[in-house]
């Protein structure tokens, strides 16, 4: 299962942890779920050039369509997949420039 730019857009915490535990519902145990965010840097970046309004814990790029960005880095993904029930796959995964990345695992039962 593959997660793109998903938690980066929700900008309530507890949204973004029911959007792994929804994703991990797809997955077997033992299965993987790929997690790909906007990283931290990025987005500030594109707030500074977009000049876009902050908002709880990121920004609206556009407040008239109600479209929020938040980078989210592997570590936060962690500790929100931790919550969700899901663990790291450490090692997983190579750098990507603008993005942050990681592999979970759906443990068995």
């Amino acid at each position: 299962m593959t997660q793109m730019f998903v938690l980066n857009v929700l900008p309530d915490p507890g949204a973004r942890i029911r959007a792994l535990q929804d994703a991990a519902m797809f997955v077997r145990p033992g299965g993987h779920v790929v997690v790909v965010t906007r990283c931290p840097e990025e987005i500030t970046k594109a707030a500074a050039v977009g000049n876009w309004t902050a908002h709880h814990d990121g920004y609206w790029s556009s407040e008239g369509k109600g479209t929020f960005q938040r980078g989210i880095s592997a570590a936060e993904t962690t500790a929100l997949a931790r919550h969700a029930g899901l663990t790291p796959v450490m090692g997983a995964g190579l750098p990507l420039p603008g993005v942050s990345h990681i592999v979970l695992v759906k443990p068995e039962l």
